[in-house]
């Protein structure tokens, strides 16, 4: 039996280590999704937990279609979604109150992308905050497919599993994705924007 095998039935049995392994190996792409999502790292962070914590309890719903990581990115996707949309009406409802995925527009300090390993300063840093700032300017439904296949390098086989949509619409997304952020990169005159397509 595999590795990720054993886990799922250490999971089944309600095992915390498993659960503790869980975080360890996928902990990263978990936190990196929502806070790509969120544009939040505190939001991330909660999210990240609430994804583990949900995993934990229905892990009996993981049929084995897709890896466990494909199903944790799923749960950490809808889990977003879920507080995107809050924030929206909480915005509508009250307009000048800052909340939700806007409500620390500061949080760009904080390392998610490959910028955080680079020195400060570097041009390899600023070129990951700049690619960075433009991913979390896309629209939510190129965001999630640029963030899954770019920085979790899912298939887009896998990328469907995920959303739960058409590999047609996965693939134009992405097309599209990568349209607007060469365009946006190339306004900004970042240098290497046409690596993108």
């Amino acid at each position: 039996m595999s590795e990720e095998g054993q886990m799922i039935q250490m999971l089944r049995r309600g095992d915390h280590l498993a659960l503790e392994g869980l975080m360890n190996r996928f902990g990263t792409d978990v936190l990196r999704t929502a806070a790509l999502l969120l544009k939040d790292r505190h939001l991330a962070e909660d999210v990240s937990q609430e994804a583990f914590l949900q995993a934990f309890q229905r892990i009996s719903q993981f049929r084995g279609e897709g890896t466990l990581r494909g199903w944790l990115l799923q749960i950490t996707v809808n889990l977003c979604r879920a507080r995107m949309r809050r924030a929206s009406w909480r915005r509508l409802l009250f307009p000048g109150e800052r909340g939700g995925a806007d409500k620390t527009a500061g949080s760009a300090e904080q390392p998610i992308l490959s910028a955080e390993l680079a020195e400060p300063g570097s041009t390899r840093h600023m070129d990951g905050m700049t690619l960075r700032q433009e991913v979390e300017s896309l629209p939510r439904k190129y965001r999630e497919v640029v963030v899954l296949y770019y920085f979790q390098e899912l298939t887009v086989k896998e990328i469907v599993v995920v959303l739960g949509e058409a590999e047609g619409t996965i693939k134009s997304k992405l097309s599209r994705a990568r349209g607007l952020l060469k365009q946006q990169l190339e306004e900004g005159g970042w240098e290497h924007g046409q690596s993108l397509g």
